[in-house]
């Protein structure tokens, strides 16, 4: 669904990522995705000239979060969660991929917090 409103899968990939991670950053979602960097630095860019998402530079980092002055973007986590719900395991797993290096020795495990 979130395809068709968006009109191509990267959108969809990244709302629902987002949704889930409160942050993302492009370098991060390419190396998870395989897709190409600058199509999503574009995404990225379009949803934040649309006010949907702010962000942030850490050193050479630009993190981007929903943009919690947006009057839009309490209804569009609600229908990610639509989107995200009706989402099969295999699809779920895709979308959130598991970690690709190890946990460092001794950090506390702690459970990533879906809203």
């Amino acid at each position: 669904m979130l395809k068709s409103i968006f009109g191509n899968k990267t959108a969809q990939l990244l709302m629902l990522r987002l949704f889930r991670d409160k942050e993302v950053y492009a370098g991060g979602l390419a190396n998870d995705y395989d897709i190409g960097i600058k199509s999503i630095q574009n995404q990225l860019e379009k949803f934040e000239d649309a006010n949907l998402l702010v962000s942030r530079k850490i050193g050479n980092l630009r993190l981007y979060s929903f943009n919690p002055q947006s009057s839009f973007v309490e209804p569009l986590k609600k229908l990610i969660e639509v989107e995200y719900n009706a989402l099969s395991d295999s699809d779920k797993e895709f979308v959130y991929p598991k970690r690709k290096r190890p946990r460092r020795k001794n950090k506390p495990i702690t459970e990533a917090k879906n809203v």
